[in-house]
């Protein structure tokens, strides 16, 4: 910096070098000023946003404050300071600063983008969509803020909307790779799966290290019958996440590849994601109804047994089973994979105990023969080998205890199968052959249709064994 040049140019000029990555150069002349000017305001600015650039937040701090001390009507320094702010973790105080700076320029759009975003990503939706509103109204075609609008529509399931808004971020900025995807998504969710694909096909291309971009267009490849195009997207996500089980999970069921059990990490993510929710999916939507009719099949052999059962509720979920055993029981724990759910079924008060585990683990560290009701319903979709769960609960059941499931029906070949929709379906046989192995007797094997898909009945079995 010259030296004839004024304290002014002197801090554009640091201002100019922040902004071009010369930070020991810009804190120089800033350091400068204050040494003739130690209230200068804008010097301590400089050596603020010097350090927020370079993403050291909390020592940005110091600076930013020392210039809203000294002069609290200029809006960027409060704006400045809610940016350091949000960059140190400290939300509730970044969201107080971004309002001061709105207090003292109404129509600062930087401030109402930022505060909007901090605000969707803290799940603060209704008071986001408002901030990104405003931002819209002072610049009409932002992709970012048009973007988060999108997030904030598809929050409140209003898919239309949704689309509206990631579609104007798209044409803002047609190399947006992130409203690209959520612009697929969403049209998926709208059934409209040819647009859909189109769109995430643009945002890897776009961005081709984008894993949730490949797994959502292997989804509505899926969807669309595609399959060998889902499961060439599901392998660039795997190359990406190898370590996803989920991921390969899909994967085999699309392919047609057989395992013996969906990863533990698949289901907890599926029942976590769904918790808040699954009840009306399931009951509503689904018309589930295997806890009722599953009660309906053991009718005969529950009479009499009011309160009397010690129950193992395996794989609980959100305690719509835990409510039709609930009159039979004189004590009952549930175990579930999924602690979303597993929240959900507490709040029921029904159960003693619930507990987060896999079946046969947790079965394992119980104590013998203290179970005398183990119900599974619907949980072995999840499960094709079927074998160690036996082994536990014939070890768990007390003598003349029942062990009651459904399971999606398997005809024909084979003892179970991994379909194409992720799930595993079960012959009657191979039910038969591990209950016998397993020293436990028939009681009952009924046909039942267990929910709908597609509008169509899903065939399951309703089994019942006993412990001699």
């Amino acid at each position: 910096m010259s030296q004839g040049a004024s304290i002014a140019e002197q801090l554009r000029a640091a201002t100019d070098l922040v902004f071009g990555g010369r930070f020991p150069q810009a804190e120089a002349g800033a350091r400068q000023v204050l040494a003739k000017q130690p209230r200068n305001a804008e010097a301590h600015y400089v050596l603020a946003l010097s350090a927020m650039v370079q993403g050291r937040h909390e020592q940005a701090l110091a600076p930013i404050e020392r210039a809203v001390s000294l002069a609290g009507s200029n809006p960027q320094y409060p704006f400045v300071r809610a940016l350091c702010l949000a960059g140190a973790g400290r939300v509730e105080e970044a969201i107080a600063d971004y309002r001061r700076a709105l207090v003292l320029r109404p129509a600062f759009f930087e401030a109402w983008a930022n505060l909007g975003s901090l605000l969707e990503s803290h799940g603060r939706l209704a008071e986001a969509e408002e901030a990104y509103l405003r931002a819209t109204k002072l610049k009409p075609g932002v992709a970012a803020v048009l973007n988060g609008l999108g997030m904030c529509a598809l929050a409140r399931a209003s898919l239309e909307q949704a689309a509206e808004a990631f579609s104007r971020a798209v044409d803002a900025d047609p190399r947006f790779a992130t409203a690209r995807n959520n612009f697929g998504n969403t049209l998926g969710k709208l059934k409209q799966v040819d647009a859909a694909i189109v769109q995430l096909r643009e945002a890897v291309r776009l961005k081709p290290d984008y894993a949730v971009a490949w797994v959502n267009l292997g989804e509505q490849c899926y969807v669309a019958g595609r399959d060998a195009e889902a499961v060439a997207a599901i392998d660039h996500a795997l190359a990406l996440d190898p370590e996803n089980g989920g991921l390969r999970h899909l994967r085999d069921a699309i392919a047609g590849v057989q395992t013996g059990r969906a990863p533990d990490d698949y289901i907890r993510g599926f029942f976590d994601r769904f918790a808040a929710d699954f009840d009306k999916r399931l009951v509503d939507d689904l018309e589930y109804r295997t806890p009722q009719r599953l009660m309906a099949f053991l009718e005969p052999w529950l009479a009499g047994r009011e309160k009397r059962l010690r129950i193992e509720d395996l794989g609980c979920g959100t305690g719509l089973s835990g409510v039709v055993l609930a009159p039979y029981a004189a004590r009952m724990a549930g175990v579930d994979l999924s602690g979303r759910m597993l929240d959900k079924a507490r709040e029921r008060g029904l159960y003693d105990t619930l507990h987060e585990a896999e079946i046969a683990a947790y079965l394992d560290a119980r104590p013998a023969g203290e179970c005398d009701l183990a119900a599974a319903m619907d949980v072995f979709v999840y499960v094709g080998d079927l074998d160690p769960v036996f082994r536990a609960v014939a070890r768990a059941l007390a003598p003349g205890g029942m062990f009651a499931f459904s399971v999606e029906r398997l005809d024909g070949e084979g003892d179970f199968r991994l379909a194409r929709s992720g799930r595993y379906a079960h012959t009657r046989r191979y039910l038969q052959r591990l209950a016998k192995a397993h020293g436990l007797l028939e009681w009952k094997i009924a046909e039942a249709d267990i929910r709908k898909e597609a509008g169509q009945p899903v065939h399951g079995i309703h089994a019942g064994f006993t412990r001699a």
